[in-house]
């Protein structure tokens, strides 16, 4: 598996867990807006922050993608 494949299971677990949400209901979530792109787009940046910075720039990516519909 790759870097990034890891770093984006990391990813919707921290969420999961920080936002007591099943891995099912982040996947479905991270889909409708696109987070799987955006955290493969910047996985070089958002690699090199701490789990609560990912978890608020995710939060921020969804709420910047719900603003522009």
């Amino acid at each position: 598996m790759s870097k990034e494949s890891n770093f984006l299971i990391y990813c919707m677990e921290r969420y999961r867990h920080s936002k007591g949400l099943s891995g099912a209901a982040v996947a479905k979530l991270f889909e409708k807006y696109g987070v799987y792109g955006y955290i493969t787009k910047y996985f070089e940046a958002l690699h090199t922050v701490g789990e609560r910075s990912i978890e608020q720039d995710i939060d921020d990516y969804i709420s910047s993608v719900t603003r522009a519909e």
